[in-house]
């Protein structure tokens, strides 16, 4: 075998490397893929997060609350989970019925509110349950019980407002975008007294959707076309504990406690309606005011403290929010005039304190500082026996033992008054609607509009006979001279009712 010449150094005959894989096509390629790759990356980290969070319902504000609107297939939080479940399942049968043959027609009621207690929020989680839970319950009768016809069935959508402004309005542009999808015709709910309530119920009524409130009592909002509102005035709350403590106590003396935080229509109203109910001859010269929406609220009370014991008042009247009892509670029970016994009296927000953190600063005042607080709530199961008379059977079955509400929910309570009052506002909206479909409507063709000319029928012989009591509507949407219990918050937390009083001191029979 021969061998070839070897290269001497200068030889023309000159020796190429191997060319450098990434510099052929191949190294183009991967060049090309790397760059797609890395830019994907940076796109990926570039691009606005998904604000989606279920159909109807997104992430709206800075705190990426998801709000909106929803048939129950989304819950809100946790602990709404298997209660949305509840209602996402009947909605789903109205649904499935009403495609076959024969079927019957439906309506949508949107329950509203904020249903995740948010900063500064006046109502608790229980409570806010408690009130959807009475909501499913109207639904199911409505569904399942010829009570009020049968004719259209309900399906209840459930509206999350937040917190915000921005969150609110995003809640309520979804009402108008599937309000012929879902076919919408009333709100009920509609959270609490406030400016942001005010101008929510305003926005639906415009556009002719009937409003029904469960637990809305300031007098502002009295004569709203359109809004119905199934709980007592605050007019009508103070007239009914002045009645009381006149025929328990006719001489007390009377401190008046209000808040005069300019956004709270609520307790802006009590003070100036208890005011207005109690002889003037008898309240302390000069009321205690003081602004929730400021600092030190606790360190303004416990500075009063000194003027409570000089003014020795027989009473308080607190026309301020449940949220702000604990920090007036405390200090009041190391007064250095604790000898002498006090009755502190407050609106319906009192009813929120059993479930709140305060309640432990409660009964501790209440224990330690001979202390008696008692409120007016809007609803209490302990007034269906202490004055059955005002109360229809047929109307409190769903909560007695056996009924849907009992069955539903075996391990909820009622002290509160939300389940009851979350019940009326559906079952006064249901009343309405299925008017509407009797009277020439039809139940196919039902409207908003339909349903808020009849809310005006919603008196006298044609009164609803709730589960709080007889519903009859005056001028201004709300129930004349309704049921009102007086509850007492005892030392152990227990809640009952003591009495059952009206703004004239007597309320009506359960029917008309």
């Amino acid at each position: 075998m021969s061998r070839s010449p070897a290269r001497s150094p200068g030889s023309d005959d000159t020796w190429d490397p191997p060319r450098p894989w990434w510099r052929g096509r191949l190294g183009v390629l991967a060049l090309v893929v790397a760059l797609v790759a890395l830019g994907g990356g940076v796109y990926a980290l570039a691009r606005p997060a998904s604000t989606r969070c279920a159909d109807g319902v997104a992430k709206v504000g800075p705190d990426h609350t998801c709000v909106g609107l929803t048939d129950g297939s989304y819950a809100y939080s946790p602990d709404l989970a298997s209660l949305s479940g509840l209602i996402h399942t009947e909605n789903e049968r109205v649904r499935a019925a009403a495609a076959r043959p024969g079927g019957a027609p439906w309506v949508g009621v949107v329950y509203l509110m904020s249903m995740v207690q948010g900063p500064g929020s006046t109502n608790t989680t229980d409570s806010i349950r408690h009130e959807l839970e009475g909501a499913y319950t109207a639904q199911w009768e409505a569904n399942h019980t010829d009570t009020q016809g049968d004719s259209p069935q309900i399906q209840l959508l459930l509206a999350h407002t937040g917190n915000t402004t921005a969150q609110r309005d995003y809640t309520l542009a979804q009402i108008g975008k599937y309000r012929a999808a879902d076919h919408i015709v009333a709100v009920a709910g509609l959270g609490t007294s406030t400016l942001a309530t005010r101008s929510s119920i305003e926005q639906l009524t415009r556009q002719d959707l009937a409003a029904f409130g469960s637990v809305i009592t300031s007098d502002d909002l009295i004569g709203i076309p359109g809004l119905v509102r199934v709980a007592p005035s605050n007019s009508d709350e103070a007239a009914a504990a002045a009645k009381y403590l006149l025929r328990t106590a006719p001489k007390a003396k009377v401190l008046l406690v209000e808040d005069t935080r300019s956004d709270d229509l609520y307790t802006s109203t009590l003070a100036t309606s208890f005011r207005k109910s109690y002889p003037a001859g008898l309240l302390v010269d000069q009321p205690m005011a003081y602004d929730s929406s400021k600092s030190d609220v606790s360190t303004y009370f416990t500075q009063q403290m000194a003027n409570v014991c000089l003014d020795a008042p027989d009473v308080v009247y607190f026309a301020g929010r449940g949220i702000d009892l604990p920090r007036f509670l405390a200090p009041l029970s190391h007064r250095q005039c604790a000898d002498k016994p006090l009755t502190v009296v407050s609106g319906d927000d009192a009813s929120q304190v059993e479930q709140s953190a305060g309640v432990g600063q409660v009964k501790d005042a209440l224990r330690l500082g001979n202390i008696k607080l008692l409120y007016t709530g809007l609803a209490h199961p302990g007034a269906w026996t202490l004055r059955p008379q005002s109360f229809d059977a047929t109307a409190i079955a769903p909560f007695q033992p056996g009924g849907e509400f009992r069955t539903a929910f075996p391990r909820e309570a009622l002290d509160d008054g939300q389940a009851i009052m979350g019940y009326d506002a559906t079952l006064t909206a249901v009343t309405a609607i299925r008017n509407a479909a009797s009277g020439g409507t039809g139940a196919d063709t039902v409207t908003g509009a339909d349903v808020v000319q009849m809310t005006t029928l919603l008196y006298g012989a044609r009164a609803v006979s709730g589960a709080s009591g007889l519903i009859s509507l005056d001028s201004g949407g709300g129930p004349k001279n309704k049921a009102i219990p007086i509850v007492e918050l005892s030392q152990d937390g227990s809640v009952h009712t003591v009495a059952v009083s009206s703004r004239d001191g007597d309320p009506p029979n359960a029917h008309p």
